[in-house]
Order: structure tokens, then sequence, then C-alpha cells
């Protein structure tokens, strides 16, 4: 067996994590139009509904969360996990129970934000939005609903 060149490893690393922050910037811009579509419906559904009081932040957040999922899942499957290969029914199922459980952290956020701090809801959905993401929503995007997809 003949050795590897020296500085293979870490020539394979630094292409591993090249590819990883590739996926990460791809999946953040991913995110990112999602979260337009998200908050352009979040934002509709509140100022149907003023003040803006629990139920209605709520409703508005769903409203957000749907809108925002099927955007996010297929850019994310398409584009930025390269995960087209896949079991679309599985990734979706996957996918589906990540958004719900990133609802429920954001349904969380929002309550401090808003019922307890005292932010106004429209003001609150931005940071509370992006902690969710970071804290929750991406990495279990990346590990769970895409894992093992190429970078």
């Amino acid at each position: 067996m003949t050795p590897a060149p020296e500085g293979a490893a870490p020539t394979r690393r630094r292409r591993t994590a090249q590819g990883e922050a590739a996926s990460a910037a791809r999946a953040a811009v991913s995110s990112g139009v999602a979260t337009l579509v998200d908050g352009a419906a979040y934002q509709a559904v509140l100022l149907g509904a003023t003040p803006a009081r629990h139920g209605a932040y709520g409703a508005a957040a769903v409203a957000g969360a749907v809108a925002g999922a099927v955007t996010n899942f297929s850019l994310n499957r398409h584009w930025a996990f390269r995960a087209r290969n896949g079991p679309l029914a599985a990734q979706a199922a996957r996918y589906a129970l990540g958004s719900l459980m990133t609802l429920l952290v954001l349904e969380g956020l929002l309550w401090i934000l808003v019922d307890r701090i005292g932010i106004d809801a429209r003001v609150a959905w931005l940071p509370a939005k992006l902690v969710a993401w970071a804290a929750f929503s991406y990495p279990f995007q990346r590990m769970v609903v895409f894992a093992g997809a190429s970078q």
C-alpha cells in the first residue's frame, strides 16, 4: 500500500470544510428567501388582526411557517444540500417534523419577547426567527433531514 502524499489529510479536511461552508452558505440563502416569504405571510396576517395579541401572532406564525417551509424545503433539497436523489417522502416527513419543532421554538421565543418582555410582535419576529434558525432549524436540517447529502 502506497502511503498518502504528505499533506493529503489536511487537504481532504480543507475540502470537507469548504464543502460544509458552501452548504451552510447555500442553506443561509435558502433560509433567507424562505424567511422573506415567511415574513410577508406573518405581516399580512398581523395586518388583518390589530392589536397583535397572542392569537394573532400565533396564527401569523403558523401561516408564515407553512409558506416558508414549502419554499425552504424545495430550495434546500435541490440546491442547498443537493439531496434531490434522496427519498422525497422520507425527507419531506423529516422536514415536516423539523418544521413543527422549529415552529414551537419560534412560538416560545415570540411568547417571551411579546408577552413577557413587551416587545411589539412585528418587531419581535425577526430576532426570534434568527435565533430559532441558528439554534434549531439549520442543525436539524443538516443532521437529520438531509443527512448524508453531498456538500
